[in-house]
């Protein structure tokens, strides 16, 4: 199905295109095996391995240390199109990719030289929520806790957590000491927790860890400043909202190609003379809910442009300009879960079956808007800098 959301500007178009090249001639496979994945429980190796290879994985990654160094609004379009094919391997992609982010406060040293010394291939898995307790001994933390939804259905070469200092003085904005650790899988114990509504692939599980010595030059402050040089890294904490929003958008349009295949096929149950498509009222409604779609991924292009150009150009997002980005993911959210919906309701019963798409992403996208992405406060935010309130941050 050709959309409105299948165009992108000449801005951006060679800078992106040879992940996204690499990554469409694998679009058929990944559709292709969903459900499979899904009753797996697991997006399939060999998927992984070839968008492992297509670069995703490293794609937001800077280019001096091997990675392809695509911006958020870069990074979302490839995302879009995996999640187009299959919610749960968008979701794996986005979560593996977007979250380096996290770890941009770690001294630039180890970065450089012990985590992308020989490369950006690397797989990262983890939670940033600071489920974590330490303690501070010499050289280190004694790290130990649980940590749920820590995405991806592969094994990591980095694991990563957060994790509150015991007994350390709180910081000046009255937050206790909240850090990140990168530690190795073997440190990590991955528990089998993952058997949700939707997103079922990409077993984003619980684990645990218990008393496990963590290096001080491997861990760094939650929010703390950008040791990692590529602009994207250098926006406020946390600019990777973005990726969120593209699993919810290719849903959505995955959504609307299952609905024009039944708009073809399908005959009305009591008037079988005619087929849904050639119905006025479903006509319009259909043109609505595509437009509706577009109009969330116009906004995300939009919002994030703006906030990447001025990260390009060395300078921070106004407030009107980064709650208008942040609070855009609450809209797309909600707004994304109550188009899906409506084009549920205009598939009528067809939708409803295990062996149909339709329903796959119907649970996908309900289950990305219970992301604290998508519950923000954003947007009381941005309504509060419009009316004149101030910088709320």
């Amino acid at each position: 199905m050709t959309t409105l959301l299948d165009s992108t500007s000449s801005h951006d178009q060679a800078s992106d295109d040879g992940v996204l090249g690499r990554v469409r001639a694998h679009l058929p496979r990944i559709a292709a095996r969903s459900a499979e994945a899904e009753t797996a429980r697991a997006v399939p190796a060999e998927i992984i391995a070839a968008l492992r290879e297509a670069g995703v994985f490293r794609m937001s990654l800077p280019r001096a240390w091997g990675g392809e160094q695509l911006d958020l609004v870069q990074s979302a379009r490839v995302v879009r199109e995996i999640s187009r094919a299959d919610g749960s391997t968008g979701w794996t992609v986005q979560a593996a990719s977007m979250a380096w982010f996290f770890v941009r406060s770690l001294p630039r040293e180890t970065l450089e030289k012990e985590v992308f010394g020989e490369g950006a291939d690397l797989m990262l898995r983890g939670a940033i929520a600071p489920k974590g307790k330490a303690v501070e001994v010499e050289g280190g933390y004694r790290l130990s806790g649980r940590w749920p939804l820590a995405s991806g259905s592969f094994t990591p070469d980095w694991v990563l957590a957060g994790f509150v200092v015991e007994g350390a003085p709180p910081l000046p904005d009255g937050r206790p000491d909240m850090r990140v650790a990168l530690i190795r899988p073997e440190q990590a114990t991955f528990l089998d927790t993952w058997d949700a509504v939707g997103l079922r692939a990409t077993q984003s599980t619980d684990f645990m860890m218990d008393d496990v010595f963590v290096p001080a030059r491997f861990t760094g402050p939650l929010m703390g400043g950008n040791n990692i040089p590529a602009p994207f890294y250098g926006l406020p904490y946390t600019a990777t909202g973005a990726s969120h929003d593209a699993v919810i958008i290719g849903c959505l349009e995955g959504a609307l190609g299952d609905l024009a295949a039944l708009a073809a096929t399908k005959r009305p149950a009591f008037n079988p003379g005619v087929l849904i498509g050639e119905d006025p009222v479903f006509q319009e409604k259909f043109g609505e809910l595509h437009l509706r779609t577009a109009a969330l991924n116009a906004l995300l292009e939009q919002t994030g442009r703006v906030v990447m150009d001025r990260a390009v150009a060395g300078g921070e997002p106004t407030p009107t300009e980064w709650f208008g980005y942040t609070g855009g993911h609450q809209h797309i959210h909600h707004e994304g879960s109550r188009i899906l919906n409506e084009i549920m309701t205009l598939s009528g019963s067809s939708g409803l079956y295990t062996s149909h798409p339709m329903q796959r992403r119907w649970r996908d996208v309900r289950c990305v808007s219970q992301h604290v992405a998508g519950n923000n406060g954003s947007l009381r935010r941005l309504g509060a800098v419009l009316s004149g309130q101030g910088d709320v941050r």
